[in-house]
């Protein structure tokens, strides 16, 4: 069961064996945004989507997601799967070729993003810059 979790990060929890809600991701996105701008809440919900479906394809389980606010008016999207050996590759998709362009769309959008792994998982994380 997807649920949203409780505590100080707003997390979004998954079960890690059912498909994401994109839909009900998305509506919990703009109710933790609902004082930013239209843009911003758009730019977070494309990225959170892309996020949310790579890590779904190729990582071994979706575990959390979370939506944080930054000072300067930027959100940090934080996105944990279960497969913290896997590479993340600009462009390339070991389901075909036509995909592979979610990381792509987050290089450009983002004004940064990256991995950070442990034993258990990865967090892959982006920054979205407010474009007001």
């Amino acid at each position: 069961m997807n649920t949203e979790t409780p505590g100080s990060d707003g997390g979004f929890a998954f079960s890690p064996h059912e498909p994401p809600p994109l839909s009900r991701l998305r509506q919990w996105v703009r109710t933790r945004l609902r004082d930013a701008s239209a843009d911003l809440v758009c730019d977070v919900e494309l990225v959170i989507t892309e996020l949310v479906s790579n890590a779904y394809d190729h990582g071994c389980g979706l575990l959390a997601v979370s939506v944080v606010p930054l000072t300067d008016g930027a959100v940090r999207v934080e996105v944990d799967d279960a497969a913290s050996d896997a590479v993340l590759r600009l462009g390339k998709s070991a389901l075909g070729a036509t995909r592979g362009r979610g990381l792509v769309v987050i290089d450009s959008v983002c004004s940064a993003w990256g991995v950070r792994r442990r034993p258990d998982r990865k967090t892959v994380w982006a920054t979205v810059p407010n474009p007001a």
